[in-house]
């Protein structure tokens, strides 16, 4: 019985997280667009980590690929994009890192 009900709750499932990030999108729309004044640091974090993932995804090569077993279905585009990610996560990790540390020692000397 639950082989029959199975693939409907998965496409249901969908369904709803497709709604739901719709919504989500755009409520925040509609708030940038109703107030871009309090939106702007929004926006330009947003830029910033697109600029980073941009600049990660042109400095990886992928070129590691090869060392996957061919059933694992790993191509250069994928390992690219998970070389990518891994950096995008290094950036901002040591930017979050430099921001703590920065704080600290500036509301220590204060």
């Amino acid at each position: 019985m639950i082989e029959n009900i199975a693939p409907a709750a998965i496409v249901l499932t969908y369904i709803l997280i497709g709604l739901s990030v719709a919504v989500i999108v755009g409520f925040a729309a509609v708030k940038v667009a109703t107030n871009f004044k309090q939106s702007q640091n929004t926006i330009i974090g947003l830029v910033l980590m697109i600029l980073i993932f941009v600049v990660s995804y042109s400095a990886s090569s992928g070129a590691d690929y090869v060392q996957y077993k061919a059933e694992m279905g790993i191509t250069e585009t994928i390992s690219k994009l998970v070389n990518a990610g891994i950096v995008t996560f290094a950036i901002t990790a040591g930017i979050a890192i430099v921001s703590i540390l920065y704080a600290e020692i500036s509301k220590a000397i204060k």
